[in-house]
């Protein structure tokens, strides 16, 4: 049974699909170590709009929960990334750079994501003797409400300044399932609203901003409370053959004010350090 999407708040394309009853429009792979490979292309706009996600390629890393304690997971799990990336990146001029732009708070462990991934990245653009090697490099942007400054509007302006080939953009996303919390990693070129799940920095960035191809990668380190509530309420429900009062459980969860409320595990420190870490390591990797 499909859930009304206005219900279920995510940055996940595979879960917008699995909630939507699109779910088979997607493709899935058994990887080793236990990983799962989803693959999502929106190719048009009918198709954008039932599942609420711009057009483009998302695909969707499911980890085991041991992606954060087991080396060989978390070698798996990078070079996996690292090949999607220079797939979807394709042929580039190696003296025109890739940028890396971490996006999000760095003061809160939930959405540090971006600055974490950013201060690993093996920048290589003050190198020109390395001419067999991609210039690259990196900087965060830090959030609207201390910079004063759409998080777009200063990737926008980088990019006009250094005239990348390829942006990548990264960031904390919003997830409606408990499981995906941490060990799940998104690849889109479909580009990115900084903070859309929790903050007020939303202006788009893609390729129609910026003028350049874009790669978003995410991991979900927050977990909205209302989605999270709406699913358990559910399918407790459904599961004791009870009734479900829709718009009684929609009006009851307004009223309490839960839309705006995300919760991260006890352990998120540890969880945006390590998928920080597999994320740079991975570019690093593509580029080298």
């Amino acid at each position: 049974m499909s859930m009304d999407p206005r219900n279920y708040v995510t940055d996940m394309a595979i879960e917008a699909a699995e909630t939507s009853g699109a779910y088979e429009l997607s493709k899935h792979d058994e990887l080793a170590m236990g990983i799962v490979r989803h693959t999502l292309n929106i190719k048009n706009e009918e198709l954008a709009r039932q599942l609420g996600r711009d057009r483009g390629v998302y695909i969707t890393y499911d980890c085991p929960e041991d992606v954060h304690s087991s080396t060989r997971v978390r070698n798996a799990v990078k070079e996996y990334l690292s090949r999607t990336i220079a797939s979807l990146a394709g042929t580039l001029k190696k003296t025109s750079p890739v940028l890396v732009v971490g996006l999000g708070n760095a003061d809160i462990s939930a959405d540090s994501l971006g600055q974490r991934t950013a201060d690993g990245i093996d920048v290589t653009r003050q190198n020109i003797s390395e001419v067999r090697r991609q210039s690259v490099c990196a900087f965060a942007t830090s959030v609207l409400g201390r910079t004063g400054i759409q998080s777009a509007e200063l990737a926008s302006a980088v990019t006009q300044k250094i005239k990348p080939s390829l942006v990548i953009l990264v960031d904390s996303l919003a997830t409606g399932s408990v499981t995906r919390v941490g060990t799940s990693f998104q690849v889109s070129t479909a580009g990115i609203a900084p903070g859309s799940g929790v903050g007020q920095d939303k202006e788009r960035i893609d390729k129609g901003v910026l003028g350049v191809p874009v790669i978003a990668i995410g991991v979900p380190l927050m977990l909205s409370l209302r989605t999270a509530l709406y699913s358990f309420v559910k399918e407790y429900n459904q599961g004791q053959n009870l009734p479900v009062d829709e718009f009684k459980l929609r009006e009851n969860m307004a009223d309490k004010k839960l839309s705006r409320l995300v919760v991260a595990p006890k352990d998120i420190d540890f969880m945006a350090t390590n998928a920080a870490s597999i994320i740079s390591d991975a570019i690093n990797s593509a580029f080298s």
